[in-house]
């Protein structure tokens, strides 16, 4: 079953990409460096959008090729400054493509790139292609993928919208800054996750009885995977810093002490984990809602049953979706590990973690389910209460 919570948690990362292009158009940053005796180079680096002009052909740099033995093709690209204070301005870059196509920009005339301008001490700028220029066509795909939702969706897609707004906002405005500020971004996941379940509930569902079961499965549930994430950390362990940006982070803009970084990666599973949580919470509480109206002076028990009924049929393909999300995300570390042994493979930290984080959500997506329906249950009955032991 596919609901909006989770078709929106698709645009989150390419929301929040524009969301940040738009706010700041031109990032910049500044480095000061010893050069020698008491002297201090600044280095400004900054990055503009460019539109490449003309390119000539490739030729192979052999000076390159002699001293390290690499092989690199050097073209020189001419492209027009589009941003910034040297806007308007032309520059001819050399671009070097090598035999790894990772590292390599490829351009061609009249296609839009991402341009880094070096200045050392206010000198002459200069200039590197950074990257490709992917904003136009991330913002074109979310723009359809707007119109497509909003028209199938009407007033509760609108509705929903604004939850993945508030979302959006409380990850860019609360947990990253906080997060760089040395704040335990687990208690801040937490209060998140709290917070974008109640909005997204209250939104969908309005002041009922269906959206407080709705958040009261789905508190419990985020919970309980959040308590078996934080389990497997320590008890593991895992260090949260399997991956390579996670290294990076902490080799340059936030060098903190390992448990911060285990609080980053519980934070990372709960905030993974909670939008298809979220999905099986309202779910289940619609179905019992459903039922309740029908059906005349069902028993808490009843409902209960019915909730578990659709429950279980929710439960394997929301598990093999999370699975699957984690999987897909990790196909390349898939291909890798599968030339290892298996000895090795499951007790390596980046596989692991991978583990980790599907089960412990898988976890907290089962448990959703029974503590939904009997939150849903005990709201909506119209008879008498019976005995749930013998429920399920």
């Amino acid at each position: 079953m596919v609901s909006i919570t989770r078709l929106l948690s698709s645009a989150i990362l390419c929301t929040g990409i524009i969301f940040s292009a738009w706010a700041v158009p031109a990032h910049s940053r500044s480095i000061t460096d010893a050069t020698g005796g008491d002297k201090l180079s600044k280095i400004d680096e900054q990055f503009v959008i460019g539109k490449v002009l003309t390119v000539t052909q490739p030729k192979l740099n052999n000076q390159l090729l002699e001293h390290t033995g690499m092989v690199s093709n050097q073209q020189l690209v001419h492209v027009e400054i589009l941003e910034g204070p040297l806007k308007g301005m032309d520059a001819v870059i050399t671009n070097e493509m090598t035999d790894n196509p990772a590292f390599n920009v490829a351009v061609k005339p009249g296609q839009e790139v991402v341009l880094s301008m070096v200045t050392e001490n206010g000198g002459k700028p200069e200039f590197n292609i950074a990257d490709y220029h992917r904003a136009p066509v991330l913002c074109w795909l979310l723009v359809i993928f707007l119109i497509v939702f909003l028209a199938f969706g009407g007033k509760n897609g609108l509705k929903s919208l604004a939850g993945l707004v508030i979302s959006v906002l409380l990850i860019a405005l609360v947990l990253l800054p906080l997060s760089m500020s040395g704040v335990n971004p687990l208690l801040t996941a937490i209060f998140i996750c709290l917070v974008a379940t109640s909005t997204s509930m209250l939104l969908v569902a309005g002041l009922s009885k269906k959206a407080a079961a709705a958040i009261l499965g789905t508190v419990g549930g985020v919970i309980i995977a959040g308590i078996a994430a934080q389990i497997v950390i320590v008890m593991a362990p895992l260090t949260g810093l399997s991956s390579e940006e996670a290294q990076i982070l902490r080799g340059s803009v936030l060098n903190q002490p390992p448990a911060f970084y285990s609080g980053l990666l519980a934070a990372g599973m709960l905030i993974g984990a909670l939008g298809v949580i979220m999905d099986v919470g309202i779910s289940v509480a619609s179905a019992v809602q459903e039922v309740a109206k029908t059906g005349e002076n069902l028993t808490a028990s009843q409902l209960y049953q019915s909730g578990m009924n659709v429950g279980r049929d929710i439960m394997g393909t929301m598990t093999n979706t999370l699975i699957l999300a984690y999987t897909g995300s990790a196909l390349p570390l898939l291909l890798l590990a599968a030339q290892m042994p298996s000895i090795k493979l499951l007790n390596l930290d980046l596989v692991a973690t991978e583990i980790a984080s599907a089960l412990s959500g898988s976890l907290g997506l089962v448990c959703t389910i029974p503590l939904t329906a009997l939150a849903a249950a005990k709201l909506m009955s119209k008879g008498e209460t019976e005995d749930f032991s013998g429920a399920g």
